[in-house]
């Protein structure tokens, strides 16, 4: 080959070369977003993907009858929203397990937090600490001793307690003429609950002269202690006209250890609740005489996080869900009304 020819290749592999350069400059001037296979700017592909909301919940037991409800409505409202992570903890019924739960949940970050407290003291730090952390705390059905939540939401238990003692005072003889012995089994002493279901109690019978209140015990919210208590007591006592229990496991706990010493008959027996397998099915039994219902409140609660969460605020820091007399008359209106019957 001759060095002219040579020469003329090396110059024409150079044209080429720098037409490839020149080509490949001008796709990398293209503006972004007008070339097939560049993201616009802003168009974040994490940011595309659905929001989800991280909400911890800390239960103090799941073993309650009462608690297994809480918790099955709680996951039924949840699987409503499919923006939301929910995550349930077992404190397994102690207040130490529980506080960790919660500063496990505060390190995490998580967006909002439900707890439905063991106790009202030893729960309370650890709540401001969520809510000082920024995070929102929505309290159910036991409360803590402070207001730095967001927002409390569950019974009114001081109007059950009024709304039983009504009904104690009607069995007994009536307003200004009802006369008998009352013998109460409390819930946890500890949990604000079982402290104003007794006293919306005590305000209405405390009322009527004719009634005693022979004896008081903490059955600790527990069929088997609501047995031993009263099983005790009727040893004692001679004449008890009504058991009143601050929920139903205990007062049907206290009407065995009356069937046991054949004294069933000649007491009534009235709990808190209404579960559907439990109280209600109890009272249409005639083991109980009546109960009161007590709502679970985390799908309520579980509302109003997510309330919080899209930048609103709830109607008021205090929600009271309300409750209702469930007799042998009315059982099953009720469990119709609910979907259950």
């Amino acid at each position: 080959m001759s060095l002219g020819t040579r020469a003329a290749r090396y110059s024409l592999l150079a044209v080429i070369v720098i037409v490839i350069v020149c080509l490949a400059s001008c796709k990398r001037e293209t503006p972004a977003g007008t070339t097939q296979g560049i993201r616009p700017p802003g168009r974040d592909e994490a940011v595309e993907k659905e929001r989800r909301w991280h909400i911890g919940f800390s239960q103090c037991t799941a073993t309650e009858p009462w608690r297994v409800l809480f918790n099955q409505l709680l996951e039924r409202e949840a699987a409503k929203h499919p923006e939301v992570e929910l995550e349930i903890l077992d404190a397994q019924d102690r207040t130490e397990e529980q506080n960790a739960q919660m500063e496990a949940l505060i390190n995490k970050g998580v967006d909002a937090i439900l707890i439905s407290p063991k106790e009202s003291a030893g729960l309370t730090g650890v709540v401001k600490r969520a809510t000082e952390a920024g995070i929102p705390v929505i309290v159910l059905d036991r409360d803590v001793e402070t207001e730095d939540y967001a927002c409390f939401v569950g019974g009114d238990n001081t109007e059950i307690g009024r709304e039983a003692g009504k009904f104690a005072v009607e069995v007994l003889g009536g307003e200004g003429k009802a006369n008998g012995k009352i013998y109460e089994i409390w819930g946890g002493k500890g949990s604000t609950p079982a402290h104003e279901r007794h006293d919306g109690f005590a305000e209405v019978v405390g009322e009527e002269p004719g009634i005693t209140l022979v004896g008081e015990q903490d059955g600790d919210w527990k069929q088997k202690k609501g047995y031993d208590i009263m099983e005790a007591a009727l040893k004692i006592e001679k004449d008890i006209d009504i058991v009143y229990a601050h929920n139903d496991p205990m007062a049907f706990g206290a009407y065995l250890a009356a069937v046991d010493a054949e004294r069933d008959e000649e007491i009534k027996f009235v709990g808190i609740d209404a579960n559907p397998d439990e109280g209600c099915k109890w009272v249409k039994e005639g083991k109980l005489t009546a109960t009161f219902v007590y709502p679970p409140p985390g799908e309520k609660g579980l509302q109003v996080a997510l309330e919080i969460l899209e930048g609103g605020s709830p109607e008021q820091q205090r929600i009271y869900l309300p409750t209702r007399r469930i007799t042998r008359d009315t059982v099953d209106d009720y469990l119709r009304d609910k979907g259950m019957l």
